[in-house]
């Protein structure tokens, strides 16, 4: 005959069993949850990084490229004497007139090599100088972007078109036309480029 002993215990572990089977199911439903929460998390981590890969390419594109702007106008501060903020707003400003920093800065260099003709009393560039009504000795003292305004403002005044495309070939060599543009709006587009930063 059984015990009331052993149908007690038998009780218990019959309790215990559902019990357990009760917490094991609870453990498992918890550890669904916690995958899912943590599938959920690996997903926005994935997210994530997809974004900032979409926010990072453009700006260390954009860190390069103004290295390189940098890079490039330093470069052609030293080849022409203008100053680096001087050939930044010319080179925004010669843009916006239809023409290219490349012809900018051959025109500035060919400008520089005449004026030194002309400061050392060779070539024909001082008589050309005085009909536009500059001289050798006002722009010898002259800053180089100082210099590079006065003749444009010399020359955006000539109002014969063949007179002042011949000084602007003249003063800044065979492209020196292509210039007459930004000259004749000088003020107002390093204006506008000095507002825009």
């Amino acid at each position: 005959m059984v015990s009331s002993n052993a149908i007690r215990a038998g009780a218990a572990y019959i309790e215990l069993s559902v019990s357990d089977s009760r917490f094991v199911k609870g453990l498992r439903a918890a550890s669904a949850k916690l995958n899912e929460f943590g599938s959920g998390l690996t997903a926005l981590g994935t997210g994530m990084t997809a974004i900032g890969g979409a926010v990072t390419a453009p700006l260390m594109a954009a860190a390069t490229a103004f290295a390189t702007a940098g890079d490039t106008l330093a470069k052609a501060s030293d080849r022409t004497g203008l100053s680096v903020e001087a050939l930044s707003e010319l080179s925004f400003a010669s843009q916006l007139a239809g023409t290219n920093f490349e012809e900018l800065e051959t025109g500035l260099k060919n400008m520089q090599r005449t004026l030194g003709a002309a400061f050392a009393g060779t070539g024909t560039v001082a008589e050309k100088l005085t009909v536009l009504g500059l001289s050798v000795e006002k722009l010898s003292g002259l800053s180089p972007e100082a210099q590079f305004e006065a003749i444009a403002k010399a020359i955006s005044r000539v109002a014969d078109p063949t007179v002042r495309a011949a000084a602007a070939v003249d003063i800044f060599g065979r492209n020196g036309t292509k210039l007459i543009p930004l000259m004749q709006n000088l003020q107002a587009l390093r204006g506008e480029a000095r507002s825009l930063g």
